[in-house]
């Protein structure tokens, strides 16, 4: 089977524009094995279907990161990662657990990826499973407090040797892999809303969305003072002069360098997200309107997600 690359115009290739995130549609349905691209040079998606029968069971993206997917199989219940790019496939050992959200440290490929799985807190405890990559067993960690302390995570990211939580009510909690524990802290400033989060230069970025619609609203920073975290609003500018944003509900990406890139002049921030019509809205943040991206006919069923080729 032939490479990514072969299906896009010869310019795709260039290391430059490798740099670019697309947005991979992937459909969800048992059976589906077509899933597409998005390309936001020019807001189009792929001409052709691409097959992929290592995607033809029923599927959910849990999280993207590195140029991989972490792949959950409805069917088998099992977990792997795969690279679209490559068709690489990268199987996991069985996981029993309910998994809320997810996370890994690095590419599955290098020996010090860890991949890190939360599950939502129950009258048990908070249950969180890691495994190192290349190791037959998940470890499981059990912290017996009190589930109202910390609710269900809303997404998972590491940086910095730990996994960091957020819930819907901004409390935050991080979980160190080195020492396997387990801290539940205080936030300040969060609003009640849905939020894109990335690491960008050793810090933690959100970007906060209007309640009735997908545009982005603010920039956050987290910043830690005296044991408490707080977010601080922040102007898109603190990322340097010429960073682009792609955001989207399985992981997001601060891109350096775009704006000589033909098609990225003046494009800041990207969104992928879920709407009444279609997941596969993208907009382009600039002078205060947006541009719906044509998915053509890839609407509910398909789950947008952003992947860099690494």
């Amino acid at each position: 089977m032939g490479r990514l690359y072969e299906s896009h115009h010869e310019e795709d290739k260039s290391e430059t524009n490798k740099n670019i995130p697309m947005l991979f549609l992937l459909g969800e349905f048992s059976g589906e094995s077509n899933h597409a691209w998005l390309n936001p040079k020019n807001h189009t998606s792929n001409s052709k279907l691409i097959k992929f029968p290592e995607l033809e069971d029923q599927t959910e993206c849990l999280a993207s990161g590195f140029g991989w997917l972490l792949i959950l199989s409805r069917n088998t219940s099992s977990l792997f990662f795969f690279n679209p790019f490559t068709r690489q496939r990268i199987n996991l050992p069985y996981h029993h657990s309910v998994i809320t959200a997810a996370a890994f440290s690095a590419s599955p490929t290098s020996p010090d990826c860890i991949v890190f799985t939360y599950r939502m807190p129950s009258v048990f405890g908070v249950r969180i499973d890691t495994l190192l990559v290349g190791q037959e067993t998940w470890t499981r960690h059990v912290f017996t407090r009190d589930p109202s302390l910390f609710g269900g995570s809303i997404q998972a990211i590491y940086n910095k040797g730990c996994f960091y939580c957020v819930d819907p009510y901004g409390k935050i909690a991080t979980f160190d892999a080195k020492l396997r524990t387990w801290n539940i802290v205080r936030g300040n400033g969060f609003e009640r809303a849905h939020s894109y989060f990335f690491e960008f230069n050793g810090e933690i970025f959100a970007v906060k969305k209007k309640s009735d619609s997908s545009f982005a609203e603010k920039l956050e920073r987290l910043k830690v003072e005296g044991g408490t975290y707080g977010w601080e609003e922040v102007d898109l500018g603190c990322l340097g002069d010429d960073v682009t944003l792609f955001l989207g509900p399985y992981g997001s990406y601060a891109v350096p360098g775009l704006s000589n890139v033909v098609g990225m002049e003046k494009k800041k921030v990207f969104v992928a997200d879920y709407r009444p019509q279609s997941k596969c809205l993208m907009y382009n943040k600039s002078n205060g309107f947006g541009m719906v991206a044509d998915a053509g006919f890839f609407s509910w069923c398909y789950a947008p997600i952003w992947i860099q080729s690494s």
